[in-house]
């Protein structure tokens, strides 16, 4: 075994930028003069020194083992000069970085970058512009693709709760103490202002207010310029096509992706995996590599508040491997340092399976075997073959919504991600639900889930949302994967439930019947023998998304409600249906 290297720590380190603004970096390096190692570069708009940033990745360990590690503030953020604008500078300021970390005196010329959401999307943009230094990235729960598709909008809703959330939490803060600096009473002002409005995300109130935009008097700059305004624009617009330029090509270079069930970005994640690995045919050195979590955008351990998938399940022990530094130590052993027996035991493609609680381990990406059709009955019902011909009724109330529990969010405050129970939610009586018999033999279901409801409205506008679950033999009901579309938005939705840009909205015909596409994304859960699959159908998720008005307005602007009077249809001539992949 190889003795660990002395690091040396050099915090404030200085890149000067092509427009003359310095970026600052911490960066993490063996103590060795005249050595050379490769360097591994991450940007961060988040503070280069926070703590949670060593629990992804051991900058300390991984200098230790042979690598310079530099920790970059993004343009605009904490230690670095300059405005931030979200993603508009992280391709030119990313190149430069990478240029300029290639030439340092302890560089070998070998440049990897790593790093999480934001991070990930720094990694992009600066592939994209195709340096010769960067030679592999490390992506973990991905940003910069599926704007229209969960990122920022899912089925025409706004992703409310995740995007306040982030401009609240992750990024306002260190804007007003930048703007403010020098200015000690002005800062107090507004610290005292971001508190209040801390605590209404806290305890949820926030999202109560209608009109949206009501909030501005209570919002700083950041979040009035780069978040707020979102609430009130519609997909398809300018920033979400500049949110996916970052990974809408394959990269030619070898791409490792760390994702979960229940990240903001699953989406993302797959799809940058299936792109690159496209892009390898033919070229075993690209081939991309996927490890595939029980996991938040925020919670990496594989425990949240109803339920636990085991030790097993956390980052801290991915699948007998070591942990995430152990992952992307051998990763870039591999592609930087010419190791490539530092992967060999590794599997290609690592996911764990809810359910049977444990890892599987794959060449490539599996598709499935087959498809299931599951039929809503409308006697709540949920069987291989449609029903006769029914209807079930219920009620939307835009001031009575269905509120969010669990589920791939990133909501501060007291709404965790992840698997929940559902049982509190199935006792509503504007949330229908669909339940299986009982399983006579293991199920496991596995990739993309879609549903087709055969719905009317009384409503010119509304909304759909479908949830698939897994009942316990005790009755306890787990959220596994939901999704929405917005009635409106119906048509680029159709067919797989994916929002398409380009395609106009469409205002609803009240009382007449319509085939809405729902996209609930991914999973990978194994069904016992005794348990159950239930679907839940209702017309709200709040705070998660916004809340659908009826009115045909969006609740950005308007406080006008009506009460909706939603039918669901089913029998074969109207088949409202869930489409599980089997595995």
């Amino acid at each position: 075994m190889v003795s660990p290297l002395p690091v040396l720590i050099e915090p404030d380190v200085e890149t000067t930028m092509g427009d003359g603004t310095i970026l600052r970096s911490t960066v993490y390096r063996p103590a060795v003069d005249g050595a050379r190692y490769p360097v591994l570069l991450s940007r961060t708009p988040y503070g280069r020194d926070l703590a949670v940033n060593s629990a992804y990745l051991n900058p300390a360990t991984m200098a230790a083992h042979g690598y310079a590690v530099i920790i970059q503030d993004c343009r605009g953020r904490y230690g670095s000069d300059g405005h931030f604008v979200p993603s508009a500078n992280e391709a030119s300021d990313g190149a430069h970085s990478v240029r300029w970390a290639s030439q340092l005196e302890y560089c070998d010329g070998r440049v990897g970058m790593f790093g999480r959401s934001y991070f990930s999307e720094t990694q992009w943009r600066a592939a994209q512009t195709a340096p010769t230094e960067l030679r592999a990235l490390a992506l973990g729960i991905s940003a910069g693709s599926n704007a229209n598709n969960g990122s920022l909008y899912r089925g025409g809703a706004f992703e409310l709760g995740s995007r306040f959330g982030w401009g609240h939490a992750s990024a306002s803060l260190n804007t007003m103490v930048r703007e403010h600096a020098g200015d000690h009473l002005g800062l107090d002002r507004e610290l005292a202002t971001w508190q209040e409005l801390d605590s209404a995300f806290a305890d949820g109130s926030v999202f109560e207010a209608l009109p949206i935009n009501s909030l501005a008097a209570q919002m700083n700059s950041f979040m009035n310029t780069h978040i707020l305004p979102s609430a009130g624009d519609e997909p398809g617009n300018d920033f979400t096509r500049l949110w996916d330029t970052a990974a809408d090509k394959a990269v030619e270079i070898p791409t490792l992706h760390i994702g979960g069930w229940f990240d903001i970005f699953c989406p993302s994640t797959l799809e940058q995996y299936e792109r690159q690995l496209e892009a390898s045919a033919g070229r075993p050195e690209l081939r991309p590599r996927l490890v595939l979590g029980p996991w938040s955008h925020t919670n990496l351990s594989g425990t949240f508040p109803d339920i636990s998938f085991g030790l097993g399940a956390s980052s801290n022990e991915v699948a007998g491997y070591g942990d995430l530094s152990a992952i992307h130590r051998a990763w870039f052993d591999a592609t930087l340092k010419n190791e490539p027996e530092s992967l060999a035991k590794i599997p290609e493609v690592l996911i764990f399976f809810m359910g049977e609680n444990r890892w599987r381990g794959f060449e490539q990406l599996p598709q499935p075997t087959r498809s299931r059709n599951l039929y809503l009955g409308a006697d709540g019902s949920l069987r291989d073959t449609a029903d006769r011909v029914g209807v079930v009724s219920y009620t939307y109330d835009p001031h009575n919504p269905v509120p969010t529990v669990g589920g791939a969010t990133m909501i501060p405050g007291a709404l965790p991600a992840g698997p929940a129970r559902q049982n509190e939610v199935e006792e509503r009586e504007d949330v229908l639900v669909f339940t299986s018999d009982p399983l006579e033999t293991e199920l496991t279901v596995f990739g993309e889930i879609t549903a087709q409801l055969f719905a009317s409205s009384s409503a010119v506008d509304t909304d759909f949302v479908v949830r698939l679950c897994k009942v316990a033999p005790d009755g306890t009901s787990i959220g596994l994967a939901d999704g929405i579309v917005r009635g409106r938005w119906r048509e680029a939705c159709a067919a797989d439930g994916k929002f398409t840009p380009g395609l106009a909205p469409s205002l609803l015909e009240p009382g007449t019947a319509y085939q809405f596409s729902v996209s609930l994304w991914a999973t990978a859960c194994t069904f016992e023998a005794g348990e159950r699959i239930r679907v839940q159908v209702t017309s709200s998720c709040h705070p998660r998304w916004d809340r659908n008005l009826n009115t045909g307005a969006l609740a950005y602007d308007s406080s006008e409600t009506v009460v909706a009077h939603q039918q669901i249809f089913t029998g074969e001539q109207m088949p409202s249906r869930i489409t599980l992949g089997i595995l």
